[in-house]
């Protein structure tokens, strides 16, 4: 994967996997008084076990910044970035020519971003923390402005993160192949949709304690071998993702 490829799909699967952390820490004196609010900020991708090589060759792209952890009794992996000079390098040189395009994900980074670049450590009040608040006013994406390259790359990095290649049961108990997406931004799942020219529609999901998710569900055959042709040319899919779709394919013979 070269370095133009990797970029755009590294941001796809940032929108699907990664996690900009901006913490707040509060600093209590004796009487139980919040006299500061100390900042730290941080860069994670946690995945399944299996995936530590995917997190390997990811750091090894990213200049092997950070450090892979591994925690046996959850089953994971999780590349982490907490040095400063090491987030403004992912400001500098990853993120800041290669657009996330999910809301949510945009909005921690931007707020990541403002709090490294100022050096913002430490705040004296609890209100200042409004400084480094970014709001959806302030993240506007021109999808339309980005070059088909950018898109695709983008959508396989972010397909790696998000998709699943499972399948439904008929009436008949006949198995049939489908392609799973579901994300909280609708932006994106309508972007893919359009991308492949996809008649079905997307629906939501609401539960108490989550927030409200957008599916589209693929399973008709020439829509299925519209998004196999164009991941296969692609050949861009990594790790136990692409041990997954090639086991799909090869099961429904695809």
């Amino acid at each position: 994967m070269n370095n133009n490829v990797f970029l755009s799909w590294f941001a796809g699967f940032c929108d699907a996997e990664s996690n900009f952390q901006t913490t707040k820490v509060n600093r209590i004196n004796k009487n139980g008084e919040i006299t500061s609010i100390g900042l730290k900020y941080s860069f994670h991708i946690g995945l399944h076990e299996r995936d530590k090589l995917l997190l390997e060759f990811i750091q090894s792209k990213l200049q092997n910044k950070g450090k892979i952890y591994e925690y046996s009794n959850k089953k994971e992996s999780h590349l982490a970035i907490f040095k400063k000079s090491d987030l403004n390098w992912l400001i500098e040189n990853i993120f800041n020519n290669n657009t996330l395009l999910t809301k949510g994900q945009l909005i921690r980074y931007e707020q990541l971003k403002i709090g490294v670049r100022n050096d913002l450590t430490r705040l004296d009040l609890a209100e200042n923390f409004h400084r480094i608040l970014v709001t959806d006013e302030i993240i506007k994406t021109n999808i339309a402005s980005l070059s088909t390259f950018y898109i695709d790359n983008w959508i396989v990095g972010f397909l790696n993160g998000e998709v699943s290649f499972t399948n439904s049961i008929t009436k008949n108990k006949r198995e049939i192949p489908i392609i799973y997406l579901e994300h909280t931004d609708e932006t994106v799942i309508k972007l893919i949709k359009e991308r492949f020219n996809i008649s079905n529609n997307i629906f939501s999901r609401s539960r108490d304690t989550r927030k409200t998710t957008y599916v589209l569900v693929i399973s008709s055959n020439l829509n299925l071998y519209t998004i196999v042709k164009f991941l296969d040319e692609m050949n861009s899919l990594m790790g136990y993702k692409l041990v997954q779709y090639k086991e799909w394919k090869k099961k429904f013979k695809l």
